[in-house]
């Protein structure tokens, strides 16, 4: 827990926010959990107050969406305090940098004040991404060994769950078992394909691993039920053609 201290917390897009011993904090703030646009309107300032002690992971999605909302709705001038080239956000206390549910808020918070939603998606969809790249690759929960995974051990596969059907143009319209043409000399993904990556085989889920949308706060919070189920089905497709599909609905 970081406490009697100041340290910063930069933001993409000019913003950052100042990590306090909570008697620090100016009075003009206002508090997260009670965003109450009439109040911002009148205070003429949007300054924020992130006490992660009065509030808890349930509220989280609640609290972010009302956030984009005020967000959509006053002027950028009006968003913090503007120091040098910098943009001050807000305040946070007891905060713990270890913990990794109130990361997830910050960057949900970062999220949040992008200039458009084509922006917002790019980095929500590459910082899930690194996310589960870091948990499937850094922690190597699928069990590599020789490029072969705990669930094709003892079989020719070193592809993992990299293959799927494709239809002939030509001859006989039939369905082949083909090896994905994303995957790279070096068996990773080459279209960083988030349905791809969320995808746990019965392997997996024996280890009693399993990633949903629900649980990945960026996703859950920032897409409609749509835009979730293409997320989820759309494998094998670039990140260009999901980012575009998630635009249209």
């Amino acid at each position: 827990m970081i406490t009697n201290m100041k340290t910063i917390i930069n933001l993409d897009n000019s913003y950052y926010l100042k990590v306090y011993n909570t008697n620090d904090i100016p009075k003009y703030v206002t508090d997260i959990k009670d965003l109450k646009l009439f109040s911002i309107l009148k205070r003429e300032r949007l300054i924020l107050k992130i006490d992660f002690n009065t509030f808890n992971k349930k509220q989280y999605k609640r609290i972010l969406k009302r956030l984009l909302f005020i967000k959509k709705i006053i002027l950028k001038s009006k968003i913090g305090i503007k120091e040098d080239s910098k943009i001050l956000l807000g305040y946070i206390t007891n905060y713990n940098e270890n913990n990794k549910d109130q990361n997830d808020f910050i960057l949900a918070i970062n999220a949040i004040f992008y200039k458009t939603r084509y922006e917002r998606y790019i980095y929500i969809y590459d910082t899930v991404c690194d996310y589960l790249d870091s948990v499937f690759y850094g922690k190597n929960i699928c069990d590599f060994k020789n490029n072969q995974c705990g669930e094709k051990r003892n079989t020719s596969s070193v592809v993992g769950c990299c293959r799927h059907y494709k239809y002939k143009l030509i001859g006989p319209f039939y369905p082949r078992w083909v090896v994905c043409e994303h995957l790279t000399d070096d068996y990773k993904c080459g279209a960083k394909c988030i349905a791809c990556k969320l995808y746990t085989c019965d392997y997996l889920k024996k280890k009693r691993i399993e990633f949903k949308i629900g649980d990945i706060l960026l996703l859950d919070v920032f897409f409609r039920p749509l835009q979730k189920y293409y997320i989820k089905y759309m494998v094998y497709t670039p990140k260009e053609k999901i980012i575009k599909r998630l635009m249209i609905t």
